[in-house]
């Protein structure tokens, strides 16, 4: 049914003339004929009595009239609460993310989220990159913050942030007053390193690949799965680690840890959003998204996210 033919019958009756309900629509008078005709052709009966000085509706008419009241009326609520969902979030908001946002940016960011939109129901998945991949896919998350970006021509991809690296090691090792160190001086001290595939792992060994040392070479004395088992690691003064500045602030800005940056190498990763090539973004996601964004700069200053003070 065209709303547009009922809402020119009730202007036409309220009008109670065809050059009235033209002049009000905005339309010729012949377009007002037209959709009457239209109308009286799909419903097959003859809607107004047009013998009189004023046009009536018939039998048939009064029919159609008191449903055109309601499907208009219908019409005006629903885009009345179309409108209103700007200034109203409700709903799902399920994300998946690996291993370093999941555990250093998003609780922080969906935190302050959901403060401000108490109705959204927040959800996160943290699984490794790939997986979180192969589920925005599947449908069984809208949106994904990855630290690899692996093209795809089901996904797409947007930067979101840059997250530094660096190495730590206990205030008192003996490289902590140095500030600094290079590659080969890492790898030639005893270290802590994050299981294979993980981000931070692949972005170390790759620049010790481009520096002729490989990887095999380094003195590795834990392998740990996470960022931070291998930060506690080095709170006990097992050794030294390369780790997302993020992880450490709070513990380099108390003085139980010391950053060292990695000269000539700029150690960093970046994260990226993803999404389903072929769906169109919820309001909800599209407002995390901008909420994180005004936030990212929050948590990058110095006593941003507090690391957990368990060991994993």
């Amino acid at each position: 049914m065209d709303l547009r033919q009922l809402l020119t019958l009730r202007t036409v009756v309220d009008k109670g003339s065809f050059s009235h309900a033209a002049e009000e629509l905005g339309i010729s008078q012949p377009a007002v004929s037209f959709q009457i005709r239209s109308l009286e052709d799909r419903i097959g009966e003859r809607l107004l009595d047009r013998s009189g000085r004023r046009v009536t509706l018939t039998d048939a008419g009064r029919v159609v009239d008191s449903h055109a009241r309601r499907m208009l009326a219908l019409e005006a609520d629903m885009l009345r609460d179309v409108a209103g969902l700007a200034d109203h979030l409700s709903g799902p908001l399920v994300l998946g993310s690996s291993t370093g946002p999941g555990e250093l940016l998003l609780p922080h960011l969906l935190g302050g989220f959901k403060r401000e939109n108490p109705e959204v129901e927040v959800s996160l998945v943290v699984q490794d990159t790939q997986a979180v991949c192969d589920r925005v896919l599947d449908d069984e998350v809208e949106l994904g913050v990855v630290g690899a970006a692996r093209p795809h021509r089901g996904l797409v991809f947007e930067p979101f942030m840059r997250d530094e690296l660096v190495v730590i090691c206990p205030p008192d090792h003996p490289l902590a007053a140095e500030g600094e160190i290079t590659l080969a001086g890492l790898a030639a001290q005893p270290l802590i390193v994050q299981q294979r595939g993980s981000g931070v792992r692949a972005v170390l060994e790759a620049a010790l690949r481009a520096e002729g040392i490989r990887p095999r070479d380094l003195e590795v004395i834990l392998e740990l799965g996470l960022q931070q088992s291998a930060r506690v690691a080095v709170l006990d003064g097992l050794g030294m680690t390369v780790i997302s500045r993020l992880a450490v602030e709070r513990d380099v800005a108390e003085g139980r840890l010391v950053a060292l940056e990695v000269t000539g190498a700029g150690l960093a990763r970046d994260f990226s959003l993803v999404r389903h090539a072929g769906r169109t973004p919820s309001r909800v996601s599209e407002a995390f998204v901008r909420y994180a964004r005004e936030h990212l700069g929050d948590l990058v200053q110095a006593d941003g996210p507090v690391p957990p003070r368990g060991g994993s």
